[in-house]
Protein backbone atom coordinates (compact mmCIF):
# COMPACT_ATOMS: atom_id res chain seq x y z
CA UNK A 1 0.00 0.00 0.00
CA UNK A 2 3.50 2.13 0.56
CA UNK A 3 3.95 1.81 -3.39
CA UNK A 4 7.61 0.55 -2.69
CA UNK A 5 9.71 0.00 -5.88
CA UNK A 6 11.46 -2.66 -4.96
CA UNK A 7 12.10 -5.75 -2.11
CA UNK A 8 15.22 -3.91 -1.24
CA UNK A 9 13.29 -0.54 -0.39
CA UNK A 10 10.73 -3.03 1.74
CA UNK A 11 13.58 -4.13 3.52
CA UNK A 12 15.04 -0.75 4.15
CA UNK A 13 11.78 0.33 5.29
CA UNK A 14 11.40 -2.17 7.73
CA UNK A 15 14.82 -1.64 9.67
CA UNK A 16 14.26 1.69 10.02
CA UNK A 17 10.56 1.88 11.45
CA UNK A 18 10.68 -0.27 15.19
CA UNK A 19 6.63 0.27 15.24
CA UNK A 20 6.90 -1.94 11.81
CA UNK A 21 9.12 -4.32 13.25
CA UNK A 22 7.18 -5.31 16.23
CA UNK A 23 3.93 -4.97 14.13
CA UNK A 24 5.23 -8.42 12.11
CA UNK A 25 7.53 -9.40 14.75
CA UNK A 26 10.38 -9.24 12.77
CA UNK A 27 13.44 -7.17 13.34
CA UNK A 28 14.62 -7.40 9.56
CA UNK A 29 14.20 -9.24 6.43
CA UNK A 30 16.54 -10.07 3.61
CA UNK A 31 15.39 -8.86 0.31
CA UNK A 32 16.14 -12.06 -1.23
CA UNK A 33 13.57 -13.46 1.64
CA UNK A 34 11.19 -11.19 0.79
CA UNK A 35 11.14 -12.75 -3.07
CA UNK A 36 11.17 -16.12 -2.15
CA UNK A 37 7.97 -15.54 -0.05
CA UNK A 38 6.52 -13.66 -2.98
CA UNK A 39 6.65 -16.99 -5.31
CA UNK A 40 5.82 -19.45 -2.51
CA UNK A 41 2.39 -17.68 -0.87
CA UNK A 42 -0.09 -19.64 -2.41
CA UNK A 43 -2.51 -17.76 -4.56
CA UNK A 44 -5.74 -19.27 -3.80
CA UNK A 45 -5.03 -17.70 0.08
CA UNK A 46 -4.82 -14.56 -1.44
CA UNK A 47 -7.89 -14.97 -3.73
CA UNK A 48 -9.77 -15.40 -0.52
CA UNK A 49 -8.77 -12.70 0.90
CA UNK A 50 -9.60 -10.62 -1.72
CA UNK A 51 -13.04 -12.02 -1.79
CA UNK A 52 -13.79 -11.71 1.85
CA UNK A 53 -12.73 -7.97 1.41
CA UNK A 54 -15.13 -8.06 -1.98
CA UNK A 55 -17.80 -9.55 0.38
CA UNK A 56 -17.68 -6.86 3.02
CA UNK A 57 -17.75 -4.27 -0.08
CA UNK A 58 -20.72 -5.57 -1.28
CA UNK A 59 -22.71 -4.93 1.71
CA UNK A 60 -22.27 -1.35 1.59
CA UNK A 61 -22.86 -1.38 -2.17
CA UNK A 62 -26.17 -3.33 -1.94
CA UNK A 63 -27.59 -0.22 -0.38
CA UNK A 64 -26.86 1.87 -3.56
CA UNK A 65 -29.32 2.70 -6.45
CA UNK A 66 -26.58 3.13 -8.96
CA UNK A 67 -25.75 5.98 -11.43
CA UNK A 68 -28.75 8.35 -10.99
CA UNK A 69 -31.43 6.71 -12.95
CA UNK A 70 -28.92 4.40 -15.01
CA UNK A 71 -29.27 1.83 -12.60
CA UNK A 72 -25.88 -0.18 -11.12
CA UNK A 73 -23.36 -0.58 -14.21
CA UNK A 74 -20.40 -2.96 -14.76
CA UNK A 75 -17.74 -2.12 -16.82
CA UNK A 76 -15.46 -4.40 -18.17
CA UNK A 77 -11.95 -4.03 -19.44
CA UNK A 78 -8.55 -5.22 -19.65
CA UNK A 79 -5.04 -3.85 -18.96
CA UNK A 80 -1.82 -5.46 -20.46
CA UNK A 81 1.63 -5.44 -17.45
CA UNK A 82 5.03 -5.41 -19.69
CA UNK A 83 7.39 -8.23 -18.73
CA UNK A 84 11.28 -8.16 -19.77
CA UNK A 85 12.86 -9.79 -22.81
CA UNK A 86 14.62 -13.03 -21.13
CA UNK A 87 12.67 -13.31 -17.77
CA UNK A 88 9.46 -13.02 -19.00
CA UNK A 89 9.43 -15.66 -22.08
CA UNK A 90 6.50 -17.57 -20.38
CA UNK A 91 3.96 -15.07 -20.79
CA UNK A 92 5.45 -14.36 -24.97
CA UNK A 93 3.24 -12.55 -27.12
CA UNK A 94 5.55 -11.48 -30.13
CA UNK A 95 9.39 -10.76 -30.41
CA UNK A 96 8.78 -7.39 -28.79
CA UNK A 97 6.77 -8.01 -26.01
CA UNK A 98 6.18 -10.48 -23.20
CA UNK A 99 2.85 -9.47 -21.00
CA UNK A 100 0.09 -10.51 -19.13
CA UNK A 101 -3.10 -9.10 -18.94
CA UNK A 102 -5.43 -8.65 -15.82
CA UNK A 103 -9.11 -8.66 -16.86
CA UNK A 104 -11.52 -6.77 -14.57
CA UNK A 105 -15.46 -6.28 -14.26
CA UNK A 106 -16.09 -3.02 -12.48
CA UNK A 107 -18.85 -2.74 -10.36
CA UNK A 108 -20.08 0.89 -10.60
CA UNK A 109 -22.79 1.00 -7.49
CA UNK A 110 -22.50 4.67 -7.40
CA UNK A 111 -21.03 7.89 -8.92
CA UNK A 112 -17.95 7.49 -6.08
CA UNK A 113 -18.59 3.88 -5.34
CA UNK A 114 -16.36 1.19 -7.47
CA UNK A 115 -15.08 -2.26 -6.60
CA UNK A 116 -13.46 -4.48 -9.23
CA UNK A 117 -15.44 -7.95 -7.76
CA UNK A 118 -14.61 -10.41 -10.52
CA UNK A 119 -10.85 -10.80 -11.57
CA UNK A 120 -9.35 -12.99 -14.25
CA UNK A 121 -5.87 -13.25 -15.02
CA UNK A 122 -4.16 -14.39 -18.25
CA UNK A 123 -1.00 -13.98 -20.42
CA UNK A 124 -1.82 -11.35 -22.89
CA UNK A 125 -1.99 -13.82 -26.09
CA UNK A 126 -5.80 -14.33 -24.45
CA UNK A 127 -7.95 -12.18 -26.21
CA UNK A 128 -10.41 -9.72 -24.57
CA UNK A 129 -13.43 -11.64 -26.20
CA UNK A 130 -12.52 -14.81 -25.03
CA UNK A 131 -15.79 -16.48 -24.20
CA UNK A 132 -14.39 -18.44 -20.83
CA UNK A 133 -12.81 -14.52 -19.96
CA UNK A 134 -16.15 -13.14 -20.83
CA UNK A 135 -18.68 -15.29 -19.17
CA UNK A 136 -16.37 -14.90 -15.80
CA UNK A 137 -16.65 -11.52 -16.06
CA UNK A 138 -20.54 -10.98 -16.17
CA UNK A 139 -22.57 -10.07 -13.13
CA UNK A 140 -26.04 -9.93 -11.84
CA UNK A 141 -28.64 -9.64 -15.02
CA UNK A 142 -29.89 -6.11 -13.24
CA UNK A 143 -26.40 -4.62 -13.91
CA UNK A 144 -25.96 -3.12 -17.00
CA UNK A 145 -22.70 -4.22 -19.15
CA UNK A 146 -20.53 -1.63 -20.75
CA UNK A 147 -17.72 -3.13 -22.86
CA UNK A 148 -15.10 -1.35 -25.31
CA UNK A 149 -14.70 -2.41 -29.21
CA UNK A 150 -12.42 -5.15 -28.09
CA UNK A 151 -15.26 -7.41 -26.66
CA UNK A 152 -16.93 -7.32 -30.21
CA UNK A 153 -19.02 -10.56 -30.31
CA UNK A 154 -22.05 -11.18 -32.13
CA UNK A 155 -22.62 -14.79 -30.49
CA UNK A 156 -21.92 -12.92 -26.63
CA UNK A 157 -24.78 -10.36 -28.08
CA UNK A 158 -27.34 -12.38 -29.04
CA UNK A 159 -26.99 -14.80 -26.28
CA UNK A 160 -27.17 -11.60 -23.82
CA UNK A 161 -30.45 -10.49 -25.50
CA UNK A 162 -32.37 -13.50 -25.31
CA UNK A 163 -31.05 -13.88 -21.33
CA UNK A 164 -32.46 -10.02 -21.12
CA UNK A 165 -28.78 -8.99 -19.89
CA UNK A 166 -29.02 -5.45 -20.25
CA UNK A 167 -25.53 -4.11 -22.05
CA UNK A 168 -23.92 -1.29 -23.97
CA UNK A 169 -21.19 -2.22 -26.36
CA UNK A 170 -19.06 -0.01 -28.17
CA UNK A 171 -19.01 -0.75 -31.99
CA UNK A 172 -16.15 -0.07 -34.75
CA UNK A 173 -16.72 1.50 -37.76
CA UNK A 174 -17.01 -1.63 -40.17
CA UNK A 175 -19.30 -3.46 -37.84
CA UNK A 176 -22.72 -3.36 -40.18
CA UNK A 177 -26.07 -3.44 -39.22
CA UNK A 178 -29.40 -2.65 -40.68
CA UNK A 179 -31.89 -0.08 -39.39
CA UNK A 180 -35.04 -0.90 -39.16
CA UNK A 181 -36.89 2.47 -37.54
CA UNK A 182 -35.30 5.90 -36.68
CA UNK A 183 -36.00 8.15 -33.64
CA UNK A 184 -35.99 11.91 -33.87
CA UNK A 185 -33.00 13.55 -32.15
CA UNK A 186 -32.97 17.52 -31.61
CA UNK A 187 -30.56 19.40 -34.16
CA UNK A 188 -28.26 21.14 -31.19
CA UNK A 189 -27.69 17.71 -29.52
CA UNK A 190 -24.11 15.30 -29.81
CA UNK A 191 -27.05 12.65 -30.82
CA UNK A 192 -26.35 12.31 -34.59
CA UNK A 193 -28.38 8.55 -35.04
CA UNK A 194 -30.69 7.09 -32.52
CA UNK A 195 -32.32 4.08 -34.43
CA UNK A 196 -33.57 0.16 -33.94
CA UNK A 197 -31.79 -1.90 -36.07
CA UNK A 198 -30.87 -5.76 -37.04
CA UNK A 199 -28.24 -7.73 -36.68
CA UNK A 200 -26.99 -11.39 -37.27
CA UNK A 201 -24.73 -13.82 -36.07
CA UNK A 202 -22.26 -15.09 -39.00
CA UNK A 203 -22.22 -18.25 -36.91
CA UNK A 204 -25.67 -19.25 -36.15
CA UNK A 205 -27.48 -17.40 -38.78
CA UNK A 206 -30.05 -15.88 -36.16
CA UNK A 207 -30.47 -12.30 -36.27
CA UNK A 208 -31.29 -9.88 -33.23
CA UNK A 209 -32.68 -6.61 -32.40
CA UNK A 210 -30.52 -3.91 -30.46
CA UNK A 211 -30.83 -0.13 -30.43
CA UNK A 212 -27.81 1.93 -32.31
CA UNK A 213 -26.60 5.30 -30.76
CA UNK A 214 -24.45 7.14 -32.49
CA UNK A 215 -22.86 10.26 -31.03
CA UNK A 216 -20.36 12.98 -30.94
CA UNK A 217 -17.66 13.33 -28.93
CA UNK A 218 -14.28 14.48 -28.37
CA UNK A 219 -11.26 12.35 -27.73
CA UNK A 220 -8.73 12.32 -24.99
CA UNK A 221 -6.10 12.05 -26.58
CA UNK A 222 -6.07 13.67 -29.93
CA UNK A 223 -8.36 16.41 -28.59
CA UNK A 224 -10.49 15.93 -31.68
CA UNK A 225 -13.94 15.39 -32.36
CA UNK A 226 -14.67 11.44 -32.98
CA UNK A 227 -18.13 9.23 -33.83
CA UNK A 228 -19.18 6.77 -31.13
CA UNK A 229 -21.34 3.91 -32.62
CA UNK A 230 -22.69 1.91 -29.12
CA UNK A 231 -25.46 -0.61 -29.28
CA UNK A 232 -27.78 -1.46 -26.45
CA UNK A 233 -30.77 -3.48 -24.89
CA UNK A 234 -31.46 -0.23 -22.89
CA UNK A 235 -34.75 1.30 -24.62
CA UNK A 236 -36.22 2.76 -21.42
CA UNK A 237 -33.46 5.55 -21.68
CA UNK A 238 -32.82 8.74 -23.52
CA UNK A 239 -30.29 8.57 -26.34
CA UNK A 240 -28.22 11.18 -23.99
CA UNK A 241 -28.54 8.94 -21.53
CA UNK A 242 -26.73 5.83 -23.07
CA UNK A 243 -24.16 8.48 -24.02
CA UNK A 244 -23.94 8.64 -20.15
CA UNK A 245 -23.55 4.85 -19.67
CA UNK A 246 -20.98 4.25 -22.07
CA UNK A 247 -19.34 7.69 -20.78
CA UNK A 248 -19.47 5.57 -17.19
CA UNK A 249 -16.81 2.96 -18.78
CA UNK A 250 -13.54 5.07 -18.15
CA UNK A 251 -13.94 4.42 -14.18
CA UNK A 252 -12.39 1.23 -14.98
CA UNK A 253 -9.56 2.85 -16.44
CA UNK A 254 -9.47 5.00 -13.80
CA UNK A 255 -9.08 1.96 -11.77
CA UNK A 256 -6.17 0.31 -13.58
CA UNK A 257 -4.75 4.06 -12.78
CA UNK A 258 -4.97 3.69 -9.75
CA UNK A 259 -2.94 0.26 -9.51
CA UNK A 260 -0.37 1.04 -11.56
CA UNK A 261 0.42 4.82 -10.20
CA UNK A 262 -0.63 4.45 -6.90
CA UNK A 263 0.59 1.11 -5.56
CA UNK A 264 3.17 0.70 -8.08
CA UNK A 265 1.68 -2.41 -9.88
CA UNK A 266 3.78 -2.05 -13.30
CA UNK A 267 6.97 -2.59 -11.24
CA UNK A 268 7.00 -6.15 -11.02
CA UNK A 269 9.51 -7.55 -8.10
CA UNK A 270 9.59 -10.62 -9.68
CA UNK A 271 9.52 -11.94 -12.63
CA UNK A 272 8.31 -15.24 -11.81
CA UNK A 273 4.57 -16.79 -12.76
CA UNK A 274 3.79 -17.41 -9.40
CA UNK A 275 5.37 -13.87 -7.89
CA UNK A 276 3.31 -12.11 -10.35
CA UNK A 277 0.13 -13.12 -10.22
CA UNK A 278 0.62 -12.77 -6.28
CA UNK A 279 1.46 -9.34 -6.54
CA UNK A 280 -1.27 -8.50 -8.82
CA UNK A 281 -3.62 -9.60 -6.03
CA UNK A 282 -1.55 -7.90 -3.22
CA UNK A 283 -2.05 -4.27 -5.10
CA UNK A 284 -5.77 -5.83 -5.72
CA UNK A 285 -6.19 -6.11 -1.39
CA UNK A 286 -4.39 -3.09 -1.12
CA UNK A 287 -7.50 -0.99 -3.45
CA UNK A 288 -10.29 -3.48 -1.59
CA UNK A 289 -8.89 -2.26 2.01
CA UNK A 290 -8.80 1.31 1.35
CA UNK A 291 -12.05 1.67 -0.36
CA UNK A 292 -13.39 -0.61 2.47
CA UNK A 293 -11.99 1.59 4.80
CA UNK A 294 -13.74 4.76 3.52
CA UNK A 295 -17.58 2.63 3.36
CA UNK A 296 -17.03 1.95 6.72
CA UNK A 297 -15.54 5.34 8.18
CA UNK A 298 -17.11 7.63 5.55
CA UNK A 299 -13.87 10.11 5.21
CA UNK A 300 -14.63 12.76 2.67
CA UNK A 301 -12.04 12.30 -0.40
CA UNK A 302 -11.46 9.30 -2.57
CA UNK A 303 -9.45 6.14 -1.94
CA UNK A 304 -6.23 8.35 -3.29
CA UNK A 305 -6.51 10.51 -0.69
CA UNK A 306 -7.31 7.91 1.71
CA UNK A 307 -4.25 5.42 0.69
CA UNK A 308 -2.27 9.08 1.21
CA UNK A 309 -3.43 9.61 4.76
CA UNK A 310 -2.97 6.11 5.83
CA UNK A 311 0.84 6.48 4.78
CA UNK A 312 1.57 9.56 6.65
CA UNK A 313 -0.30 8.19 9.70
CA UNK A 314 1.06 4.37 9.44
CA UNK A 315 2.66 4.77 12.72
CA UNK A 316 -0.44 6.93 14.47
CA UNK A 317 -3.46 5.51 16.42
CA UNK A 318 -6.47 5.18 14.18
CA UNK A 319 -8.43 8.24 16.32
CA UNK A 320 -5.36 10.14 14.92
CA UNK A 321 -5.75 9.03 11.05
CA UNK A 322 -9.70 9.94 11.24
CA UNK A 323 -9.42 13.20 13.20
CA UNK A 324 -6.73 14.10 10.26
CA UNK A 325 -9.03 12.76 7.46
CA UNK A 326 -12.22 14.73 9.04
CA UNK A 327 -10.26 17.83 9.33
CA UNK A 328 -11.55 20.87 7.64
CA UNK A 329 -9.39 23.53 6.21
CA UNK A 330 -8.49 26.23 8.65
CA UNK A 331 -7.93 28.99 5.89
CA UNK A 332 -11.21 29.42 3.13
CA UNK A 333 -10.04 32.21 1.00
CA UNK A 334 -9.58 31.34 -2.15
CA UNK A 335 -6.44 34.18 -2.16
CA UNK A 336 -6.14 37.40 -4.35
CA UNK A 337 -7.44 37.51 -7.84
CA UNK A 338 -5.63 39.97 -10.21
CA UNK A 339 -8.06 40.76 -12.65
CA UNK A 340 -7.47 40.27 -16.26
CA UNK A 341 -7.16 43.25 -18.48
CA UNK A 342 -9.03 42.87 -22.00
CA UNK A 343 -7.95 44.24 -24.40
CA UNK A 344 -4.05 44.42 -26.65
CA UNK A 345 -2.17 41.41 -25.97
CA UNK A 346 0.67 41.98 -24.11
CA UNK A 347 4.43 41.74 -25.84
CA UNK A 348 5.98 38.56 -26.17
CA UNK A 349 9.26 38.28 -23.15
CA UNK A 350 12.40 39.39 -24.81
CA UNK A 351 14.69 36.42 -25.54
CA UNK A 352 17.23 35.53 -22.11
CA UNK A 353 20.33 33.90 -22.31
CA UNK A 354 21.35 30.85 -21.55
CA UNK A 355 22.04 30.54 -17.65
CA UNK A 356 25.26 28.84 -17.40
CA UNK A 357 25.96 27.98 -13.67
CA UNK A 358 28.78 25.93 -12.00
CA UNK A 359 28.50 24.55 -8.76
CA UNK A 360 31.51 23.21 -7.25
Amino acid sequence: MNGRRSVEEIATNLRSKKWLQQAVQLESIHPSSLNRKLQTVPLDVLKVIYAALVQQIASHYALKSGVGNLGKLRAIDSTEISLPKVHGEWAYVSKSQNAVKMHASLLIAADHHVCADRIVLSTAEIADLNTEVVLALVGDPTETLIMDRGYINYAHFLAWVKAGQPFVARLRADNKCRILHKREVEADSPICLDADVEMVDSNSGEAFNVRLVEYEAVDSRTKKRIRIRVITTRFDLTAKEISEIYRCRWKVELFFKWLKQHVKLEKLYSFKPAAVWNQIYLSLIAHALCELIRLTEQPKGSCWRLLRYLNAYAGETVEDLMTALERTPSRTSRGRRKKRKRGRPRKHPKKLKQAQIIIK
